[in-house]
């Protein structure tokens, strides 16, 4: 990430995590150290390790436990993203192909298994077993998520209520381990780990709801490219359940996302309603009032570094548009 120019000490950490990933997730099998390699070189943002290890760097850092332990959670990361796009048929990730498209669902879903093992293995040569079970219960949470999404396609009757709790498991959980795990590992006092937990669960719910908006309004789409196939597959963002909940566009809505076939002009006609009901400005809303309770968090944390480079990754979120 680019604001990480003005931090040397992040940026060799980050990049011992980058080695340490490479090495990681190699296999006796030539293939799945291909497919395992492509993803990890397709970019991402690395925002979960980055998180535990600013997290970690508030108490007393420890470079040869949270590196392996940051790596280990990217790698969970990148096994739920598998098993995602295995779910959503996709096939593309960060733009390029995906496993499942290149090589078969088969191949994808023993490389995610594959990759949850090496994360455990990692995990268990460097952290205690209660930090080990609060990440099995975390990734337990986000295939729960993965359910629930799969089970409510195509329901036009969603609550946001029901949105929230769906990208709380599938996304902003992770943050919120990444930031305790840090914490904790880094013998940081219980109210230091509570607030630096909550930072990261407010920054996730704040990052996925700005994700999800980002499919109206990003780049992609300001260049007439629709970003995102989501509501195609029958999962729909808040913009969309905003507006859904409008009387006088929810119907309209539904014939449009009901169709057989979803061209261009389709998602033209959707995204024109999620703007005219409110429901991205509503979406907006409720990021800003996570990024708030975020700022919150950090003011909570002692002044340094770490709690700067937090700060500006926020502040990212905020401007971002792609």
């Amino acid at each position: 990430m680019n604001i990480l120019s003005n931090y040397p000490q992040i940026i060799e950490e980050m990049n011992l995590i980058e080695e340490t990933l490479l090495h990681s997730i190699r296999s006796k099998q030539p293939l799945v150290t291909k497919a395992t390699q492509d993803l990890l070189k397709s970019g991402g943002k690395r925002l979960r390790p980055l998180l535990m290890v600013l997290s970690a760097m508030q108490g007393e850092y420890d470079r040869k436990k949270i590196i392996p332990l940051a790596a280990a959670i990217e790698i969970l990361h990148m096994a739920t993203l598998i098993h995602d796009d295995i779910i959503d048929d996709a096939h593309l990730r960060r733009g390029s192909p995906t496993i499942q498209s290149k090589w078969g669902k088969d191949i994808a879903v023993f490389t995610g298994d594959f990759l949850f093992c090496k994360a455990f293995l990692l995990i268990s040569g460097y952290n205690d077993i209660e930090n080990t079970k609060k990440l099995a219960r975390a990734i337990r949470v986000v295939c729960e998520g993965e359910i629930q999404q799969y089970h409510y396609r195509y329901r036009t009757d969603l609550s946001v209520i029901g949105y929230l709790k769906r990208i709380a498991a599938k996304t902003a959980i992770l943050f919120s381990v990444s930031c305790y795990i840090g914490a904790y590992e880094a013998k940081c006092n219980r109210k230091l780990v509570n607030a630096l937990a909550n930072f990261g669960m407010n920054m996730g719910m704040a990052f996925q709801i700005t994700d999800d908006i980002l499919d109206f309004t990003g780049e992609n789409v300001l260049m007439g490219k629709p970003a995102s196939n989501d509501y195609t597959q029958g999962i729909y963002t808040l913009p969309i359940i905003y507006a859904l909940q409008n009387g006088d566009y929810s119907k309209m809505l539904k014939e449009y996302l009901l169709k057989e076939q979803h061209t261009d002009e389709t998602f033209i006609q959707i995204s024109n309603i999620a703007f005219q009901s409110g429901g991205v400005d509503y979406a907006r809303k409720l990021a800003k009032k996570y990024l708030d309770k975020a700022q919150r968090n950090l003011k909570a944390l002692p002044e340094g570094a770490s709690r700067d480079i937090m700060q500006d990754v926020l502040d990212k979120l905020i401007n971002r548009r792609t």
